[in-house]
């Protein structure tokens, strides 16, 4: 019998596992059901007027395989953007000011001592604190699971997690550092105390194995030139790209899926309007629009499921003439702390960040709103979030006059927040799956929150 692999979700998690599932079985029936009036989940762009804006994320990370592999797969590598060399600084809040990262730094510690003595991101004081790592002993290997907030605190101070690692992880997770689990989210960080004892001695070294490495980052200012990578048309061509791959596959949108019932060797999956069948399903939702779903079929993965925490987020575009920014420097953006108390979490220079994004003269700024620890602000509207965010900006970047055009998108619930515990219940969660057949899940709230995370797992059912 033909098999029957039903894909439900069809965001780019769910479209790659499609995706792999019809290059590792050309003879199934694939069927993808998205409940939405579109494909793409939270990765969309919109092209008004000849601007590109990205409701979503903007960029795929490069040194995570699965991403990059699945473009070359669809034949889209000879068309990979890169940042622009004039994006290659990036910044962070200080006193209202925007403030340089200094060379070397990564995402919570220098790697090159030199340039951050000089920064004004920490204090004389917080810099002799963080110092202080090089004489602090390593941690137990037994000891309890620590969140990332206190990690930093023991090793490098207070100082360094409110003007450095609040800022700079909250912009991939947008979730509270005092519940974040350093283990399911910066392992690199607990092996680098591990085997180096000091962070900076570890960062120190890694600075130089990187700087020695092909494309090392010589000269760059917070991520490295070319980590970065999207598409000329953002990446809505990546979504455009997977639909056309899976053009023999029955791809539906308004299609609401209301649970799954295991009826044999077989799975239903029960509709709106009706039932499909199934050999093999794949579950691309977040864990909570999952966890209803499965229910009927395991009360105990439904209720895993919904353990795990998520918060909101928006992004809001706004289109400005060149010379209506008066203090916007070079650079990819910038990210705020939280004691900055500002609505904004971070901002993209999207027309410095990737060429092509808006005509000439044309500026894009994308804000980010809401998150872990700000998800109050999410509950204005769209008009008191965008005068907010305008009005935040004219004081950090001296905005002037109003936008040319405004593009707000919610993501109420979307992002995974991997708290302490998050292994442990991924494990159970994971076993869980294992023990229903032909049934996978596939998320953010799993192994990762980046696309190339999200691709990986739908890859790894078919391998």
């Amino acid at each position: 019998m033909t098999r029957r692999i039903v894909v439900i979700g069809g965001g780019v998690g769910g479209l790659s596992a499609a995706y792999y599932a019809r290059k590792a079985n050309p003879e199934a029936t694939i069927t993808v059901l998205e409940a939405s009036a579109e494909f793409g989940g939270v990765t969309k762009t919109r092209r008004p007027d000849g601007l590109v804006l990205e409701e979503g994320p903007d960029s795929i990370i490069r040194i995570k395989p699965a991403g990059l592999q699945l473009l070359t797969d669809l034949g889209l590598d000879q068309h990979i953007q890169a940042t622009q060399p004039q994006a290659r600084q990036s910044f962070i809040v200080r006193a209202g000011r925007l403030v340089p990262v200094p060379e070397g730094l990564y995402l919570m510690a220098p790697g090159r001592w030199w340039p951050f003595l000089w920064t004004r991101l920490v204090s004389w004081s917080g810099k002799i604190r963080m110092g202080l790592d090089l004489l602090i002993p390593r941690r137990r290997a037994d000891a309890p699971e620590e969140s990332l907030a206190a990690f930093v605190r023991r090793r490098l101070g207070r100082e360094a997690l409110e003007r450095i690692a609040q800022p700079m992880v909250g912009g991939i997770y947008t979730a509270d550092p005092e519940r974040l689990s350093l283990q399911a989210t910066m392992p690199q960080f607990v092996e680098m105390e591990r085997e180096h004892r000091s962070l900076l001695l570890a960062m120190r070294r890694r600075a130089k194995a990187m700087a020695k490495a092909p494309g090392g980052g010589g000269g760059t200012s917070g991520p490295r030139y070319g980590l970065f990578m999207s598409l000329p048309g953002g990446l809505g061509d990546l979504v455009a790209a997977l639909q056309t791959a899976l053009s023999d596959c029955d791809l539906r949108t308004e299609a609401s899926v209301r649970g799954l019932v295991r009826v044999g060797d077989q799975w239903q999956v029960q509709l709106d309007a009706g039932e499909v069948a199934a050999d093999e399903v794949v579950l691309a939702l977040p864990a909570h629009a999952a966890a209803p779903v499965v229910r009927s079929a395991d009360s105990e993965l439904a209720e895993l499921l919904q353990t795990i925490p998520y918060a909101g987020v928006a992004t809001v575009n706004l289109v400005y003439p060149a010379d209506a920014v008066e203090r916007l420097p070079d650079g990819a953006g910038f990210v705020v702390p939280s004691v900055e108390h500002r609505a904004i979490l971070a901002c993209t220079n999207v027309t410095c960040k990737y060429p092509g994004r808006a005509p000439e003269g044309t500026v894009i700024l994308r804000a980010f709103v809401g998150g872990g620890l700000h998800e109050v602000d999410l509950e204005a509207d769209d008009e008191q979030m965008v005068a907010r965010c305008v009005a935040e900006l004219r004081d950090l970047v001296g905005l002037r006059g109003e936008p040319q055009r405004v593009h707000v998108a919610r993501w109420p619930r979307a992002m995974a927040q991997h708290v302490l515990g998050h292994e442990e219940r991924l494990a159970a969660i994971r076993a869980r799956e294992r023990a229903l057949t032909g049934l996978h899940l596939v998320g953010n709230g799993y192994e990762g929150v980046g696309i190339p995370d999200i691709v990986a797992q739908g890859k790894a059912i078919w391998a």
